[in-house]
């Protein structure tokens, strides 16, 4: 196993030998240490890196660009539950025992998948879900770019092994519902939960790069729309960048542009 692991970690640097790579404090199990400041810090840089003219001028994030052909993810569609509730996973080691869910025959099933593919719910490709499929994107190529270690750990250390009905050792799967991560105290947050949060603040550092959120929020400031400054700010947030309103919000909210825990309506 330990000789595995070693070619393991020797493809990696391989594979990513051009790629912006900071160090990242970690726990033993691999999970990062890191502050919002810290990852939006991050962010920035990536996007510096993959697409420089973005820190110039704000605009949409190539986010498709950026997992496929900066981090080097494949890409894959399925239906990943009967219902929607996962939106998206990223798999970290090669597996034939990714479950997904089968319509035609209305039953669970098995598939194959490469080490660093992302695999997104298919209920996402409509046109009325580009923005969560946008920032379900950028929540898998942060799994990757920050979370490999974890993973590598456990392959290290345990083996890769797949459940019944269960998603695989070398892999996350990523629930449509964080309301039950937000109820939690940080305090009691488990690894895994700490990744989602990770995940999600991640998304938002590279699909909204601190610099040009601020440029765009002063610009609506200077157009003098005081009285409706939070939903005007938010409405330019989210047509520039091609998110929703409410990731919009939330990024206003984090850079201290709009206050805590209200969201406004979406116009100006």
């Amino acid at each position: 196993m330990e000789a595995v692991c070693r070619r393991a970690e020797k493809a990696e640097r391989v594979r990513t030998r051009n790629m912006y790579r900071p160090v990242i404090a970690r726990k033993k199990s691999g999970v990062p240490v890191l502050s919002r400041k810290e990852i939006d810090e991050i962010g920035r840089r990536l996007v510096w890196d993959f697409m420089p003219g973005a820190l110039e001028v704000p605009q949409e994030i190539d986010i498709d660009s950026f997992a496929q052909n900066y981090l080097g993810m494949g890409q894959d569609f399925q239906y990943l539950s009967h219902c929607g509730v996962y939106l998206g996973m990223t798999v970290f080691h090669d597996t034939n025992k990714v479950p997904v869910y089968d319509p035609q025959r209305e039953c669970a099933d098995y598939i194959s998948a490469k080490a660093h593919t992302v695999i997104i719910d298919r209920t996402l490709l409509a046109d009325s879900q580009e923005h969560r499929y946008r920032f379900t994107m950028g929540h898998e190529a942060s799994h990757e770019f920050l979370h490999k270690e974890y993973f590598d750990y456990a392959l290290c250390r345990r083996g890769v092994s797949g459940h019944a009905g269960k998603t695989p050792e070398g892999a996350v799967q990523c629930r449509i519902d964080m309301k039950g991560l937000a109820a939690k105290r940080p305090e009691t947050w488990r690894d895994r939960d700490w990744m989602e949060w990770q995940a999600n603040a991640f998304s938002s550092a590279i699909l909204m790069p601190v610099p040009m959120v601020r440029k765009v929020a002063e610009g609506v400031r200077k157009r003098g729309a005081r009285t409706v400054f939070a939903g005007c700010a938010a409405a330019e947030v989210s047509r520039v960048f091609n998110v929703s309103f409410e990731a919009a919000s939330y990024r206003l909210m984090q850079l201290g542009y709009i206050p805590q825990g209200i969201l406004y309506g979406q116009h100006c």
